[in-house]
C-alpha cells in the first residue's frame, strides 16, 4: 500500500489546512464573510488538502488533470441542482414545500447564487478525492473477490428500477422518498455505465476488484461528520426533516441519515462516469 509522506506533501496541502483553519477563525470571529461562507471555503480547503496527499503518491488531479477537476466540479454543480430539484418541488409544482432539508441564513440574491455555486462545486470533488485517497487502504483491507459476469438482463433491469425510482419522487413528492433518491441513480447509471464500457462499482466486481467500491463507500461514512459538523457551526447552514428517528440527531443530521452518505458518493461516482468517464479515469 502507497504510504504518505510528511515531507514529500504538496505545497498546496498546506494551502489547504491554512484555508480550513482560516474558514473556522473566520466563523468563530463572527465575520459576515465566515459566517456565509464557512463550508465551501472549508471544502475548498480539504479538496486541496486531499489532493496534496495524493500528490505524494503521484496521483494528484491538481497537478495531472487540473482540467479534469474543473470539469469534476461543473458536473458536481449539474448534479447537486439534480438533488435541490428533488427537495424542491415548489420549483416546478406550485406551492410544493421543501421536503427533506432546509437552508437558513443566506445571504440576499444574487450573492446567493454566487454561494450556491461554490458550494455544490466543491461536493463531487471533495468526495471523489478523498475516496481515491483512501483508496489503497481499502485495497489492502479488502483485497480482492473471485468475481463473476453479471448477465445483461439483469443489467437493464437494475436500470429499470433505478429509473421508476428515480421519477417517482418527482411524480409524487413526499418526504418518504428521501432514501429512494439516493439508490435510484445508482440502479439506474451504474449498470448503464457497466454496458457503455464506463468504469462502473458492477465492473469492479465483476471482475473482483473490491478496492474502489469499499472506498467510494469509506469516503461516504468520513466525509458524513465532516460535512454536518462544519455545517452544525456555521451560520448559513441547513436543517433536516425526515420521518424516520428525525428528532436522534448528530449535529444538524438525524442519526439514520449518515448512512446515506455512503450511497451518495457511489451516486456520485456514477453520474461522472456517465457524463465524463473513461476506463483510465478517475478513482482508479
Amino acid at each position: 500500500m502507497n504510504r504518505l509522506r510528511l515531507r514529500s506533501w504538496a505545497w498546496w496541502s498546506w494551502a489547504g489546512i491554512a484555508t480550513v483553519a482560516a474558514a473556522i477563525a473566520l466563523d468563530a470571529a463572527g465575520t459576515r464573510f465566515g459566517r456565509l461562507y464557512l463550508t465551501p471555503m472549508a471544502w475548498t480547503g480539504l479538496i486541496l488538502l486531499f489532493d496534496g496527499w495524493l500528490d505524494a503518491t503521484g496521483r494528484s488531479w491538481l497537478r495531472n488533470r487540473p482540467g479534469r477537476l474543473a470539469i469534476m466540479a461543473a458536473v458536481s454543480v449539474a448534479s447537486w441542482c439534480l438533488f435541490e430539484l428533488y427537495d424542491r418541488p415548489r420549483f416546478w409544482r406550485p406551492g410544493g414545500p421543501e421536503l427533506w432539508w432546509h437552508y437558513h441564513g443566506l445571504p440576499p440574491w444574487p450573492e446567493r447564487g454566487f454561494g450556491y455555486l461554490w458550494s455544490f462545486a466543491t461536493i463531487t470533488p471533495a468526495v471523489l478525492l478523498l475516496a481515491e485517497l483512501v483508496r489503497p487502504w481499502a485495497a489492502w483491507a479488502f483485497g480482492r473477490g473471485k468475481g463473476g459476469r453479471a448477465p445483461r438482463e439483469l443489467l437493464w433491469g437494475l436500470a429499470a428500477t433505478g429509473g421508476v425510482m428515480a421519477a417517482l419522487p418527482l411524480l409524487w413528492p413526499s418526504p418518504y422518498f428521501a432514501a429512494d433518491v439516493w439508490i435510484a441513480w445508482i440502479l439506474l447509471l451504474d449498470p448503464l455505465n457497466r454496458l457503455r464500457g464506463r468504469p462502473s462499482v458492477i465492473a469492479d466486481l465483476e471482475r473482483g476488484e473490491r478496492a474502489r467500491p469499499a472506498a467510494l463507500l469509506l469516503a461516504g461514512l468520513i466525509a458524513g461528520p465532516i460535512w454536518e459538523s462544519l455545517n452544525w457551526i456555521a451560520g448559513a447552514r441547513w436543517t433536516y426533516t425526515v420521518p424516520f428517528a428525525g428528532s436522534i440527531k448528530l449535529f444538524e443530521m438525524p442519526v439514520l441519515g449518515y448512512l446515506g452518505f455512503a450511497p451518495f458518493v457511489i451516486e456520485c461516482f456514477a453520474i461522472w462516469s456517465f457524463l465524463t468517464g473513461r476506463q483510465d479515469d478517475f478513482p482508479g
